[in-house]
């Protein structure tokens, strides 16, 4: 029997055995360990192996002098699903309402109904939602927007271990890139598209406004941004411009808190400013006055995300494709509950120009 790669021997026939208990192909007791390492061609310390990772899970049990039993037979479907993400309100103006919207039509199409937990950015709320829905039972998978620090909750690490179908949407961190199901926008691809719209309006000068100043230092969606921006300079021969730092921007407006000298003497030197995200596009161009800048006549901004506010300030952006990521992390959810998989699947979608008015060709 074909086994699926990159595992170890054990774990993969772990997958396996636990695919044929979720559809159902061993009704009450598991052949034989010996048979089973004739049927994957291994021995039987690995098949036995195998088998106690199961064990530990819960879905089979050892009976001394009878044999190894399943103990939870496939799963009675609820035609009920649960969303775990930031909440309406929470952030990216407008974006959670398009996840949503994807999400609802197609769990609509297969006749499901979609619970909403909301964690609005708290690892401790996010927990809380995972812990309660498993332990109800009343789900059969679940969509995890994660929260920022995908560590510290452990979130994804529990949903891992409750052997329920889940994908996780929008972000997920590099230690769980191999490990779960996910649909995400190509964040270095967007980063090098960005860039590439302001070089082709003539601008040679270009910076990246950022959270952080160093390298590395940030959240893995504005590293690989940044990747992205460099990249698409050093493509088209020119020195990448410089980084900015952003963090006091988002605060200045509430604390009067004067513009970092570093600051000013950088954005002097470039003509075009690519921002990691609309939050900080929206805020520097609260800021024109205090900056002595009117975009676009003499800097082209161009922010990511096109949340809500982008479309009313005019800015120029790249839009996450957050209507389709819901449609296709739903569909991904659906066909492991129909067809579980043995390895887990990705997705990456491409985010898309949006271009309006605070980016202009560069005058001679």
């Amino acid at each position: 029997m074909a086994l699926a790669p990159k595992l170890r021997k054990h774990d993969r026939i772990s997958n396996e055995l636990r695919k044929r208990i979720r559809k159902g192909e061993f009704a009450e007791r598991l052949p034989g360990q010996r048979v089973l390492a004739d049927d994957y061609k291994v021995n039987f310390l690995t098949v036995r192996r195998a088998v106690g990772t199961l064990v530990k899970e819960g879905l089979l049990v050892r009976e001394p002098g009878r044999g190894t039993f399943v103990t939870r037979l496939k799963r009675q479907r609820t035609q009920t699903l649960a969303a775990v993400f930031g909440g309406l309100s929470f952030g990216m103006g407008g974006q959670h309402a398009a996840l949503l919207q994807g999400l609802q039509e197609e769990a609509a199409r297969d006749q499901y109904d979609l619970i909403l937990r909301p964690h609005h950015g708290e690892t401790q709320v996010e927990r809380e939602a995972i812990e309660e829905i498993l332990k109800r039972k009343k789900v059969d998978g679940v969509l995890l927007w994660p929260t920022r620090d995908q560590g510290r909750s452990g979130a994804i690490r529990l949903l891992k271990q409750a052997n329920l179908p889940f994908v996780v949407m929008v972000r997920v961190d590099a230690e769980y890139r191999d490990e779960v199901s996910y649909v995400i926008d190509d964040v270095y691809k967007g980063g090098y598209d960005a860039t590439q719209h302001l070089l082709s309006l003539g601008h040679r000068r270009i910076g990246y406004l950022a959270r952080t100043a160093s390298e590395g230092a940030g959240e893995w969606f504005e590293e690989e941004r940044w990747r992205g921006f460099r990249q698409a300079q050093i493509d088209a021969g020119i020195k990448p411009g410089p980084r900015l730092q952003a963090d006091w921007i988002i605060h200045s407006s509430r604390t009067n808190k004067a513009v970092p000298a570093k600051f000013l003497e950088e954005l002097r030197t470039v003509s075009g400013l690519f921002c990691m995200n609309d939050t900080l596009a929206l805020a520097f161009l609260n800021l024109q006055k205090a900056l002595a800048l009117h975009v676009p006549d003499n800097m082209s901004v161009i922010g990511y995300d096109d949340v809500e506010a982008a479309d009313l300030m005019g800015l120029t952006t790249m839009k996450m494709p957050m209507h389709e990521i819901g449609i296709e992390a739903m569909r991904l959810l659906l066909d492991e509950i129909e067809h579980p998989r043995p390895m887990p699947e990705r997705k990456v979608l491409e985010a898309r120009l949006i271009q309006r008015t605070t980016t202009t060709r560069l005058s001679p």
